[in-house]
């Protein structure tokens, strides 16, 4: 059983404290909040909802019982994971020579000399542990007025140098945040004084006047990004910024400008509940926690709500509730994107898991397939039929995502990409209507929707697709050389590619491994007996051979690693490998980290040539294959060395590639539409402001817009 995590918040009964406590709470449902405040009344309400994993502790930290009242809330514990000091005092606020000395002592016991003690009280509960220190811009500076506060955070600072000085990480990380001008209670009292003894209060007022503090819950979403996705060693290296980050990362999520974070209270998710034969999960929910998750386990996104519906009419009104609370909207049918796109931060998912409808058409032509529907459960459907569709090769992937990008598989080269093979989509538009598209309804949709990418125009509720009879004869697995044959292996591998016959499918890889384990490996697919794939064994010698006679479903039944953090970049290629691509691939996996990356290679050509450039909206119909560097570690483990292996290894490559990149492969922000969709892109931009005028869907074409 996973340990609970316990998270120590002081100050947590308001300001940056409570939309902390808030925070924690709502984004992992297997956290406990220990809430230190001097008052508690605006904690009830969090009481309510998350009792047991809330525990207020009520202690004045100016009290002369406080260090005996924290040491006995603190006692019940055997470990703390995290530790926030937001408990502060401002006051006094006064030219110096007027302070008090008592109210001196006073501000300097809350803000450094009780931080510090409750620091050092939970030395030996740390274990990897997180320690953040509220403080001020740095390095701080003497503020007019504000003494006394001045002189204590910048304690702070000195108090977090010295704890990073003699504690290890292995016991605790330790750092500072810069939270910004926030609108709380404390602000408020700030921007009452007189701008004759604080001068900075009538710069505050005119900021509260003009709405240009930050929210609380703003700075509650990157001090929780902060303590749970910065990695431990950035995260104790760091002063870090509010302000600063949101112009320079490191957390792409916090956008001041744009962020829709906590817009969704208990009462519109009671309304839309109310509203929805489905399901409503909200933060805080053991299912929302499940499935916000996604398969690339270096991403976490936090929508405000996971809508999972039972009909048309439950996404017609969720489609409705996010026009009228302008919401951005994604779809998540498998989670398999390498970015996490199909789960929004801070909008509304829409999880068609329970869209699993698979029925035979038109005599047992077609058929016809739910959007929550998987490779693995289609194709065993057909299996019973003796029929198949082309889809890719990882069962777990959603047969809807990965046919709107293309869609490469075994039987591509024979039958073309799963979008070639479609008949028709139907399809719901942000403004709430059904529609069927197809050849010769809605005509610029079905171009746009093969190929196109992901939601971008709306949520696909089925797709109905033409069959194929199953093949009769099947041949497949994998063949593997050491290393130091991978160069005649891929001057072979790109002839059969680009020479072989249709009925053969080859990917080519270098898994992850060590160096001196490294093998040049070739999976295979044959339905042909006269081109068997222990003809490619003879390619070179030392070959290890595992190839069977396989039923069609058990070739698409590979195994993929699962709970690992990806990172991933692709190129195009047209044409055959040269010698000169060959020796750089090479050279570049030499300097690979040990067990942590790959590079692959997707086989185009065949019957994905056979259709013009301008019939759909997939471009790469002239490309031979699809050239991935990928890096494959554990969650949570620093990635900062192969993700630089992986972009050095993308640059060195990028000079074989044509430009441009499959968009199943989506490498995220930072990579150009016209690098996915070509000659297509101002085309898909016109029909993505056509028909989701208010960019409601999230997307590659959303990104490009807004």
């Amino acid at each position: 059983m996973m340990r609970q995590k316990i998270a120590v918040i002081t100050g947590a009964g308001s300001g940056i404290g409570l939309a902390l406590t808030n925070k924690f709470l709502s984004m992992d449902a297997e956290t406990l909040v220990v809430a230190l405040c001097r008052q508690s009344s605006k904690l009830e309400t969090l009481y309510e909802r998350f009792e047991p994993r809330l525990v207020i502790e009520h202690i004045d930290f100016n009290h002369k019982t406080a260090p005996n009242s924290i040491k006995q809330a603190l006692d019940k514990y055997d470990h703390v994971d995290f530790l926030v000091h937001c408990a502060g005092l401002v006051a006094p606020l006064k030219r110096i020579h007027s302070i008090d000395y008592e109210k001196w002592c006073t501000t300097q016991r809350v803000n450094i000399d009780i931080p510090f003690f409750i620091t050092k009280l939970c030395l030996n509960k740390f274990k990897h542990s997180r320690v953040l220190y509220l403080t001020s811009d740095q390095p701080v500076s003497a503020v007019e007025g504000a003494s006394a506060y001045c002189v204590s955070k910048a304690a702070v600072n000195m108090m977090c140098d010295c704890f990073k000085q003699e504690i290890t990480d292995e016991i605790a990380a330790f750092a500072t945040v810069a939270p910004g001008n926030v609108d709380t209670p404390m602000q408020k009292k700030i921007r009452q004084v007189s701008s004759d003894i604080l001068p900075m209060s009538a710069f505050l007022k005119d900021m509260h006047k003009e709405n240009k503090l930050l929210p609380p819950h703003l700075v509650a979403e990157y001090l929780w990004q902060l303590l749970n996705r910065i990695n431990l060693k950035t995260f104790g290296t760091t002063n870090w910024n509010l302000l600063q980050s949101i112009n320079e990362g490191p957390l792409p999520p916090v956008n001041v400008n744009s962020i829709n974070l906590a817009t969704i209270d208990n009462s519109d998710v009671r309304y839309l509940q109310d509203k929805l034969a489905g399901d409503v999960w909200g933060a805080g929910s053991k299912e929302y926690t499940l499935r916000r998750h996604v398969f690339n386990q270096a991403i976490s996104h936090f929508p405000s709500v996971i809508i999972v519906p039972q009909s048309e009419a439950d996404i017609v009104n969720t489609i409705d509730f996010a026009n009228r609370q302008n919401l951005q909207i994604s779809v998540k049918g498998s989670g398999h994107g390498v970015t996490g796109a199909a789960v929004i931060n801070g909008g509304i998912v829409i999880d068609m898991s329970t869209f699993q409808s698979i029925e035979l058409c038109a005599g047992g032509e077609s058929v016809r397939v739910g959007s929550g529907v998987k490779n693995r459960n289609l194709d065993h459907f057909l299996s019973q039929h003796n029929k198949v569709v082309p889809l890719g090769t990882c069962p777990d992937v959603g047969v809807v995502g990965a046919t709107l990008g293309g869609g490469i598989g075994f039987l591509s080269r024979k039958h073309g990409l799963s979008c070639d093979n479609v008949l028709a989509f139907n399809l719901i538009t942000s403004d709430g209507q059904r529609r069927v598209v197809d050849s010769s309804e809605h005509s610029e949709l079905f171009w746009a929707l093969r190929g196109g990418g992901g939601s971008q125009f709306g949520v696909i509720t089925h797709i109905t697709f033409v069959l194929h009879p199953a093949p009769a004869y099947i041949e497949g697995g994998v063949v593997e050389w050491p290393i130091h044959k991978a160069k005649g292996i891929l001057n072979q591998y790109s002839d059969a590619v680009l020479h072989g016959p249709r009925t053969q499918f080859l990917y080519a890889y270098i898994a992850r491994s060590t160096a001196h384990e490294a093998k040049i490996s070739i999976m295979g697919f044959s339905e042909d007996p006269d081109t068997s794939l222990h003809n490619i064994a003879r390619w070179e010698t030392d070959a290890d051979i595992s190839i069977t006679h396989k039923q069609y479903i058990e070739c698409q039944s590979n195994e993929y690693e699962q709970g690992h953090a990806l990172y991933w970049r692709n190129g195009i290629i047209e044409g055959g490998l040269t010698q000169e691509f060959i020796a750089t691939l090479l050279r570049c996996f030499q300097s690979c980290p040990d067990n942590t990356a790959g590079i692959m290679l997707d086989p185009l050509c065949g019957a994905i040539q056979d259709v013009e450039a301008d019939e759909t909206a997939f471009i790469h119909r002239n490309a031979s294959f699809v050239c991935s560097i990928t890096a494959v570690t554990p969650p949570g483990q620093d990635i900062a060395e192969v993700t630089e292996w992986v972009n050095q290894t993308y640059e060195r490559l990028s000079s074989f590639f044509n430009g441009h990149a499959y968009q199943n492969y989506d490498m995220g922000k930072d990579c150009p539409l016209a690098c996915y969709f070509g000659q297509h892109t101002e085309r898909l931009i016109a029909m993505k402001k056509k028909f989701d005028p208010d960019l409601r869907f999230a997307g590659t074409l959303q990104r490009h817009l807004q």
